[in-house]
């Protein structure tokens, strides 16, 4: 029986070809954290612009949903007393001008772009104003680059009541 010894390979970076092949591997691979870095950078600041425009989104919709409010209260207080009965009634068209009024009073204008009342109507029998207001929403951070707008709409309702 015969033993013949066959040769190993050599390790990578092993003593016997003086590490050449650990720094060939190295210089290889150089600068390729740093591209790992700034993919993981790009992609956190892009989550964090995603969510302060959410954020804006909702503090904007908030606050219309309070002018909405006001303007429906307006439009149920601007209520005449009816022939038919005791009962204060208003009608869709003293809804959206009484909207329209308290919008232009409040200033409201000055602070929601493209505001506009989209809706006005009446229900219960001219007892309960509703208004629905649209807007549009600047997105903070990504509007320095891209034209992002988001559209908005809110909606609210007032009842006339009588108070003796």
């Amino acid at each position: 029986m015969k033993i013949v010894s066959v040769p190993r390979p050599a390790a990578t970076g092993s003593y016997r070809d003086g590490g050449r092949t650990c720094r060939r591997l190295h210089a290889e691979e150089e600068g390729q954290s740093s591209v790992l870095i700034l993919g993981l950078l790009l992609v956190v600041l892009l989550l964090v612009a995603a969510m302060a425009g959410a954020t804006a989104v909702n503090l904007e919709a908030r606050k219309l949903l309070s002018t909405a409010d006001g303007a429906a209260s307006a439009a149920a207080q601007a209520a005449q007393q009816g022939v038919s009965g005791p009962t204060p009634k208003v009608s869709a068209a003293q809804v959206r001008a009484q909207a329209e009024t308290y919008l232009a009073a409040s200033g409201a204008h000055g602070q929601f772009s493209s505001l506009a009342v989209s809706r006005a109507w009446v229900s219960d029998g001219g007892e309960t104003a509703h208004v629905e207001l649209a807007a549009v929403v600047d997105l903070p951070m990504v509007s320095a680059i891209l034209p992002a707008q988001v559209s908005i709409s809110v909606e609210s309702h007032a009842r006339v009541s009588l108070n003796r």
